[in-house]
């Protein structure tokens, strides 16, 4: 599993090193749907707001725009120089962002045109909007930080070379916390304290991607060929979350069935 997002707060959608991405229910771990196949190893995927998009990025240098509903292709992106490292969609649903390993490129979701020229940023491991999407910020393993605004493309923040860092994507927050994954364990945090909450949640592999369901209360670790979901009302108190549905405490989802 390279790649793990949630629909919404009763599916998960794992994307895989085979080019397969497959979504399941968490309440019985039956998986939803067909199977979807892109150009290589998935490296990244989300699933828009309202549940209507799904876009994946591979290692084949391609972005895929899926219908999250009837998993149809709908439109893909090849003019990428390399993998795909980074994806994201806007709160509205209408744009989403892709990363590569040089330019950092904003879409219309519905109609596929390039809004902006890419944005140079090398080295780029995720891209964030914010939350009113006026903003996009992106994140680079070795050239900083930057913040563009969405409407104009400009450069709004450049931190420069300092704050390199790694991947946005392997510390997902529901605001009230943040999820962050080191080897075959993962740390819960509290976002204003910034203390860790309670004890490691522990794997018996190493963990390669983790996603917090919108509420907060679901935790998917994918480690192995495995998709592990984690009730996080079993381990933290009530204010750390907005609510949800009631599953298993623990469901582990296998590739192949």
């Amino acid at each position: 599993v390279n790649a793990v997002t949630f629909a919404d707060e009763s599916q998960v959608v794992g994307g895989y090193a085979n080019s397969e991405i497959r979504r399941w229910n968490i309440e019985d771990g039956r998986q939803q749907g067909s199977t979807m196949k892109a150009n290589g190893a998935i490296n990244c995927i989300l699933v828009s707001q309202d549940g209507q998009w799904m876009v994946s990025g591979d290692r084949g240098k391609k972005v895929i725009v899926w219908n999250a509903v009837t998993h149809e292709q709908v439109r893909e992106f090849t003019e990428n120089v390399a993998d795909i490292t980074g994806i994201d969609i806007s709160s509205d649903c209408t744009k989403f962002v892709s990363a590569d390993l040089k330019n950092v490129k904003l879409f219309s979701i519905t109609s596929g045109e390039r809004l902006h020229a890419p944005l140079p940023h090398d080295r780029v491991a995720s891209v964030k909007f914010s939350p009113d999407s006026s903003r996009l910020a992106t994140a680079s393993e070795s050239y900083g930080f930057r913040v563009y605004s969405t409407h104009d493309g400009n450069i709004l923040f450049d931190s420069g070379r300092n704050g390199s860092t790694g991947s946005w994507s392997r510390t997902p927050s529901n605001g009230r916390f943040i999820a962050c994954a080191a080897g075959s364990s993962v740390s819960l945090w509290d976002c204003v304290s910034h203390k860790q909450i309670k004890s490691l949640i522990t794997h018996t592999s190493q963990v390669t991607c983790v996603a917090l369901s919108p509420s907060g209360r679901y935790l998917a670790c994918g480690h192995g060929r495995n998709i592990t979901i984690h009730n996080l009302r079993n381990v933290l108190p009530p204010e750390y979350f907005n609510g949800g549905v009631r599953v298993h405490s623990l469901i582990e989802l296998e590739l192949y069935r």
